[in-house]
């Protein structure tokens, strides 16, 4: 639980509990849970209690009473991320502080609070009926997508709650990525979706007539490289691939490199540090695969930390973001 928060993407974060349970590739080196084990405390995985953080409705009340100050010294809103240390729709925790924490959340209508989830699968059962009949118009909604497959499974569904409860606004977070991908012409079982768009192929929709209407599509999509001991490298092709397809469609973010720097967003001088240094360097293909038969686009990638690596993309930052958060 903090007040201001150094994630790019937020001004401050609340947590009504602590712990998670790992379910996919992104959550390998959890930095969320790696803190938990260094203060001793046992809120991870599955079958273990998560321990509830008393001040939380504290924390958004006072978050709350300060948002008209903050949007006049500012000139927008406050934008507060919601269980930064968990998953609000994780299954292990508990409905009597999930529902607290729905309660708090649709009183701080003063605020915009981002919503991040890696079980999309579970927000229809979970979320208030209230929410399935009104979403409250200052919340958006998120998921965490770091491969092809997981963006083929989850982002249908992301889409397909945003038209049923009219949210505000939806959006991807590609971190930590962990492979090139396509945020368009997803394929989805026989059908194809463009996720930009929401839309599907013109053959899809004729099959496809008794929906209602269109699908929305995004509104904003973040990338980010991984930080910590056992970060792996991201190649700045697949960052520039899906800026190319936001453009004109989403909202943009790049978030960080992570622990490893590309080669060719390093300052000559820079480099020739690090090259002296003997920093650990790695040679990464365009396309990772084990089964490439093309060599494309080597990159040397430089581990040199996060705050040396930073966030520019081809000598650019990329700090975009919604019109519900704007």
């Amino acid at each position: 639980m903090a007040e201001r928060s150094a994630i790019e993407w937020c001004d401050g974060t609340v947590n009504f509990w602590w712990g998670c349970t790992k379910v996919g590739p992104g959550c390998d080196n959890c930095y969320a849970e790696d803190y938990n084990n260094f203060r001793g405390n046992k809120q991870w995985g599955p079958n273990t209690e998560r321990r509830e953080i008393k001040g939380a409705p504290a924390l958004i009340q006072k978050m709350q009473r300060s948002a008209a100050a903050f949007q006049a010294e500012n000139g927008r809103p406050l934008r507060i991320f919601m269980q930064s240390m968990s998953d609000i729709f994780d299954n292990e925790a508990n409905d009597e502080l999930r529902a607290k924490l729905f309660d708090h959340a649709a009183a701080a209508d003063g605020l915009r609070i981002i919503m991040l989830t890696k079980r999309i699968s579970n927000v229809a059962k979970m979320v208030p009926a209230a929410w399935r009949e009104n979403w409250p118009r200052h919340i958006g909604l998120m998921v965490t997508v770091v491969t092809q497959r997981e963006a083929e499974r989850d982002l249908p569904r992301l889409l397909e709650l945003k038209r049923l409860f009219g949210i505000p606004w939806v959006g991807v977070s590609i971190e930590p990525m962990q492979e090139p991908m396509t945020l368009r012409d997803l394929r989805v079982g026989k059908f194809l979706l463009n996720a930009m768009t929401g839309e599907w192929s013109y053959m899809h929709r004729m099959m496809l007539a008794n929906l209602p209407e269109r699908l929305p599509g995004l509104d904003w999509v973040i990338v980010g490289g991984e930080s910590g001991k056992n970060a792996r490298p991201i190649h700045p092709e697949w960052v520039r691939k899906l800026k190319r397809e936001c453009e004109g469609r989403a909202a943009f973010l790049f978030k960080q490199w992570g622990e490893w720097a590309p080669d060719n967003d390093l300052h000559p001088a820079v480099r020739a540090n690090f090259i002296k240094r003997r920093v650990e360097k790695r040679e990464l293909n365009r396309d990772p695969s084990a089964f490439a038969s093309v060599q494309l686009e080597i990159m040397t990638m430089y581990r040199v930390g996060k705050h040396a690596a930073g966030r520019t993309l081809d000598g650019r930052t990329y700090l975009n973001f919604p019109m519900g958060l704007q």
